[in-house]
């Protein structure tokens, strides 16, 4: 297992949870109450996949799928400071029912061609509360959610075309490293959803192609990253668990960590819209830096060498490619460090610091136990790197802009009502004492 740099282990705190298996499909009528938001979560992301939505729109449909989901269940009582609700609370109004007509609402206007999948989903639910004015309470809340955050968020700007002109090729201009479409050129231009703009944490320029931090980072990544330099089979499974979406490996820890802490609705709710929101600004923060400085992958710095640019330890490498597929976007900073950092920060803000085993699960079979949130988003860093896609300058700036957009969205937004200094979610204490009892079984 990777160990924390000193950097990280001095800014970020050590957490940790443990987790279950995630279901892959949403069984309504089975689904307990606590485990709603992650139900509702499942059955979005496989409509969203089936009809193959690019990346970033997937992740503003769970920032808003959660922000309605979570301003019903808190609309009951008013725990929490709301998203966008601003209505009266309603504690005669059945959560169960506020929220899975929210969920409705929300995936019915962003995705009408699933209209009756999606209304068959919220009347498995809606048919097992068996209060009739308690349902039609929570029924009309829900919508009330949902339209407010609809409404918030109808000129935000999103676009997620992928048509993009690349900079006329030259030594640290990015080039696109393969014919598949480019990811999300045009996120950087959408209003946040809980920061000032995409530049409220701005990132310094990438360092100068003849400093030396550039060129220990190329020699550095040329080493690690190669699909032939490198042999150890640990990083190697670390690069490739690594390699799909960084906001679906956390969402997925989230939902695991909800379920086996047994949040109560409104907690788990508030969780996932944390989470989310956080995911998606840093997605805009970071691809806002991505596509304003256009910096080239490392495998087109390689392909380079002696043939317009000398690096003074490297000679030309023909041949070299990268040990997983570069995504299509520009390098820096790393995405996967930006959204990472901020769903530690998110994650630890929910859960506490009580120490916990988790495991992860990705794509092919590849599958690594962890102690701590901040060390899975430190490994997950590190195989940005190994995979020969991502300097390490790149990984610490990643990390800095995430650290700030988490930390600012942990503290600021979703917050307790009437909470004093210092107070937070309700699982941050209860949390701990359900895990130990789970581990000790």
């Amino acid at each position: 297992m990777l160990t924390l740099t000193p950097w990280r282990r001095q800014l970020l705190a050590h957490t940790c949870i443990t987790g279950l298996a995630t279901a892959l499909f949403f069984t309504a009528s089975g689904s307990a109450q606590a485990e709603l938001a992650s139900d509702w979560q499942e059955t979005a992301m496989r409509f969203v996949v089936e009809e193959k939505w690019p990346g970033a729109q997937r992740q503003r449909t769970l920032a808003l799928l959660h922000a309605a989901m979570f301003d019903a269940a808190n609309a009951i009582d008013g725990s929490y400071h709301a998203y966008a609700y601003a209505g009266p609370q309603q504690p005669g109004a059945d959560r169960r029912a506020a929220v899975t007509q929210a969920a409705l609402v929300v995936m019915q206007t962003l995705m009408p061609e699933r209209e009756a999948d999606l209304t068959a989903a919220a009347e498995a639910i809606l048919g097992d509360i068996t209060d009739d004015e308690a349902r039609e309470a929570g029924v009309q809340l829900g919508a009330l959610a949902a339209e407010a955050v609809l409404e918030k968020r109808a000129a935000d700007g999103a676009d997620f075309a992928s048509d993009f002109t690349p900079g006329q090729a030259d030594n640290g201009v990015y080039q696109p490293t393969s014919e598949r479409p480019m990811v999300a050129p045009k996120i950087r231009n959408m209003q946040p959803f809980a920061l000032t703009s995409a530049k409220q944490f701005d990132v310094p320029p990438p360092p100068e192609l003849n400093s030396f931090q550039f060129q220990r980072d190329l020699a550095e990544v040329a080493k690690l990253g190669g699909a032939v330099s490198q042999s150890s089979p640990e990083l190697i499974a670390i690069a490739k668990l690594h390699a799909g979406s960084g906001s679906g490996a956390w969402n997925q820890i989230a939902r695991d960590s909800s379920r086996a802490c047994a949040l109560p609705l409104v907690e788990e709710a508030r969780t996932l819209a944390l989470l989310n929101i956080a995911l998606t600004d840093a997605l805009v923060a970071g691809f806002n830096a991505k596509y304003t400085y256009q910096f080239w992958r490392p495998e087109t710095a390689i392909a380079a060498l002696g043939k317009g640019y000398d690096h003074p330890t490297l000679d030309k490498m023909d041949g070299w490619s990268p040990l997983v597929a570069a995504p299509m976007h520009p390098e820096y900073p790393c995405q996967h460090c930006t959204s990472g950092s901020a769903a530690q920060q998110v994650m630890e803000t929910v859960f506490g610091a009580d120490e916990f085993t988790f495991s992860f699960e990705g794509k092919d079979g590849y599958s690594r136990n962890y102690q701590t949130f901040a060390q899975f988003a430190e490994e997950e860093a590190e195989s940005r790197v190994i995979g020969g896609v991502h300097y390490r300058r790149s990984n610490t700036v990643g990390d800095m802009l995430g650290y700030q957009i988490g930390s600012h969205i942990s503290a600021e937004f979703l917050t307790p009502a009437n909470a004093g200094p210092g107070d937070d979610s309700a699982a941050a204490t209860e949390c701990a004492g359900v895990l130990t009892s789970k581990l000790s079984q």
